[in-house]
């Protein structure tokens, strides 16, 4: 009951809601698209649990017992915050069945001992219950709100798909109760595995049944239905806790026996949200997709956009209400950008397309260059660089041109502008296409027109040591930003491998899902320096294995200061770095890494220089101690006694920007900004005369002056920490 109404409802799932990696503009970006949608209830995915293989920099909510991650759970204090804002209900599981997170056995093993003793071990029920007594009494950082007093919160449950032992449920549900009698408890039983247990219809702690049904579990979806509703009917309710790879009927059939037999809901696993730096957290599944709000053509292979609608009807439904149009979306964030080929922006929830506007001057006149671009670009989950999203190719080199969007609802109702960023140069560039000259192949190779190919066409190959090879045939030596090309499609290569042979040495870029950042987009993946000449080129190599295809289509190569993705065959070079501990490392690609945990390490690289954009990728592996940071400095003195530093504190929470001076530092800057180890920021700094500008994941964070500090050297800093860095650019101002 929601006071004296019944309460039933359409919710979702959103596994990325609770992550100890999570952004808070993607849960914000989570709560806004499910409120326009009338969803209004979310079950999140269970708290994490360290597991024996996390690698070394890997944070979870539970690092063992008793020892639980203080940031993790201030990124939950915001999707609490955020819910209430709005108004949105979560059911919040305790713990995994699984191991895609931790579990139980993570539990269990903290102890050493086996994953079934966590139903019956008396230090084991002692350790889960305090975890059990952390979550319910900690008090909101943001609300100052205990979690067991916040209407926010709809229900816990003791686990996910659990195959817990009567006696263990019975208790852990009391225990449960005794804390927080304000808020239902579900016991999160497998109902597939194991029925709806008779100890959890009698159990007086349990307030609510919530099977799950998926079209692969091959049963009569109607008959199931009723089944449930009929052993739970006058006892307790019945929710259907997870369903999906249904089609749009199907889905309209689910939820039409839901909203007659008297269910009190039903939840869609899954949903998914922006992603920070552009585009989307995307991950198809077989034959159904997590769902993009308001649904996407790129998504309609699975029924997207029909599903989506039939959500939001029912939810409105369920509440007696007919859907209203879709709400004009919130402006759209323009993120900084180096190249008018790679551009890019936050989305906005809800919104279906965006209109790009170009102009020679930040106050216009403005000229519309795309009315119905889309930002329906799937991105890996830890992608720590732009993602490209638009291409302007009727760009003039030698134009200095400013950008701002705005977004559309699936109505076609237009947001306010965004910021406007620039100006950005546009530059010559090389384009080596797939059959032009400068391109040749090796193996077997058969020829693609999917759409997003460059000039319609695109090359593909399933064949183990095929080869596609680009050649730049630069003029002019100098470091080059190198991005490539490819159409998308659901049974492209999960792990491409480029060869960048230049100046002599290789670089190799592995790890390419070329089913992600796709679709005409120019992704970026090294940058490095070309002597110029035809011996230099971009390889990419079919290595097999599988029927996926490597898919070969256009290399296009453009000037930049200086940049550095740490992919060179055999470490870096060129940096100079008089304190600290670094070499590369792997995490996921390779990275350049400093290892040292005690005091300041420094490193810089490239030519000296006024008037520069800095940036890089940045992850924390630890918390050392006092005034643990990680970040940039820029305009450095050769002997590192002068430079601009702008850094994430890990310990104080806050990003800073300071001057050191021959020796003398001072503060020029900070501002709050809660750091999670363990995650990926994007950190860019821009300097320009006086103004230096500091960013976070695109965002504008700190805008102050000084003169101090002319030209000189950018790189990277640390203090106190083991911290890796990717993607070190420097671009001109």
């Amino acid at each position: 009951m929601d006071g004296g109404t019944e309460f039933r409802f359409v919710g979702t799932n959103v596994p990325f809601l609770l992550r100890s990696w999570a952004d808070p503009a993607e849960i914000e970006d989570t709560m806004k698209a499910a409120a326009a949608s009338g969803i209004n209830v979310i079950r999140a995915y269970p708290f994490e649990v360290r597991m024996s293989a996390d690698p070394q920099g890997t944070f979870r909510h539970v690092m063992g017992p008793g020892n639980f991650n203080e940031s993790a759970f201030k990124l939950a204090d915001k999707a609490i915050q955020l819910a209430n804002q709005y108004n949105i209900r979560l059911i919040i599981p305790f713990v995994d069945n699984y191991n895609y997170v931790g579990g139980y056995a993570d539990w269990a093993a903290f102890r050493g001992k086996s994953a079934s003793e966590f139903w019956t071990d008396a230090t084991l029920k002692q350790d889960f219950k305090n975890f059990i007594s952390y979550v319910l009494n900690r008090t909101n950082s943001y609300t100052n709100i205990l979690y067991k007093d916040d209407k926010a919160i709809m229900a816990w449950q003791l686990g996910n798909e659990l195959l817990s032992t009567d006696s263990w449920t019975s208790e852990m549900a009391a225990y449960t109760k005794s804390i927080d009698p304000n808020h239902l408890v579900g016991d999160g039983g497998y109902v597939r595995a194991q029925g709806i247990r008779t100890n959890a219809v009698n159990d007086a702690n349990i307030d609510f049944i919530d099977p799950h049904i998926y079209s692969y579990h091959q049963v009569d979806m109607a008959a199931k239905l009723s089944e449930w509703r009929n052993t739970t009917a006058g006892k307790k309710p019945l929710i259907i806790g997870e369903f999906g790879d249904y089609s749009a009927a199907e889905t309209e059939q689910l939820l039409g026996i839901v909203q007659s037999n008297g269910t009190s809901g039903a939840m869609y696993w899954g949903t998914m949200p922006h992603h920070k730096l552009g585009g989307w957290h995307w991950p198809p599944l077989n034959g159904w997709v997590y769902l993009r709000y308001p649904g996407f053509a790129s998504g309609d292979w699975a029924e997207e956009t029909a599903i989506v609608g039939k959500l939001r009807q029912y939810a409105y439904a369920m509440q007696g209400q007919s859907p209203p149009a879709w709400p004009a979306p919130a402006a759209p964030v323009m993120l900084p950008a180096d190249s008018v080929h790679n551009l890019s922006w936050r989305g906005s929830a809800g919104a279906r397309e965006y209109e790009i506007g170009r102009a020679q001057s930040a106050s216009g006149p403005w000229t519309v260059i795309a009315a119905n671009a889309t930002d329906d670009v799937s991105v890996p989950r830890f992608y720590n660089d732009t993602v490209p999203l638009f291409d302007d190719t009727t760009a003039v080199p030698g134009t200095s041109y400013y950008y701002r969007v705005r977004a559309k609802s699936a109505d076609g109702v237009a947001s306010v502008y965004s910021n406007v960023i620039g100006p950005i140069m546009a530059r010559d560039v090389i384009v080596v296409d797939n059959g032009g000259i400068n391109y040749t192949e090796t193996g077997t190779w058969g020829s693609s027109t999917l759409p997003g190919s460059y000039n319609g066409g695109s090359r593909y190959s399933s064949l183990a040591g095929s080869t596609a090879r680009w050649q730049p045939n630069v003029t002019a030596p100098g470091y080059y930003s190198i991005f490539v090309r490819y159409p998308y499609h659901a049974t492209s290569a999960l792990n491409a491998r480029y060869k960048i042979y230049h100046n002599g040495v290789f670089d190799s870029v592995s790890g390419i899902d070329q089913t992600v950042l796709a679709d005409g987009k120019w992704r970026l993946i090294d940058t490095v320096y070309f002597a110029g000449g035809p011996s230099e080129y971009i390889e990419l190599q079919a290595v097999g294995g599988s029927s996926a295809n490597y898919r070969a289509d256009a290399v296009l190569v453009e000037p930049r200061l200086f940049g550095d993705s740490f992919q060179r065959d055999g470490g870096v070079a060129g940096w100079t770095a008089p304190s600290g501990v670094w070499s590369t490392a792997t995490d996921g690609t390779t990275v350049f890494k400093q290892s040292g945990t005690t005091g300041e390490a420094e490193a810089y690289a490239g030519p000296s220089v006024a008037d520069a954009a800095v940036s890089a990728a940045v992850k924390a592996y630890d918390l050392s101690g006092a005034n643990a940071s990680a970040g940039l400095i820029a305009r450095a003195s050769a002997d590192l006694s002068s430079f601009y530093t702008m850094r994430i504190n890990y310990d104080t929470n806050k990003l800073q920007l300071y001057k050191k001076v021959s020796g003398v530092w001072t503060k020029l800057g900070e501002t709050d900004f809660q750091a999670s180890p363990g995650t990926w920021y994007l950190l860019r700094l821009e300097l320009k005369g006086a103004s230096i500008k500091a960013f976070v994941n695109g965002s504008i964070k700190l805008n102050v002056s000084d003169t101090a500090l002319s030209a000189g050297y950018s790189g990277l800093r640390t203090y106190g920490q083991t911290v890796v860095f990717d993607n070190f650019h420097i671009s001109a101002n």
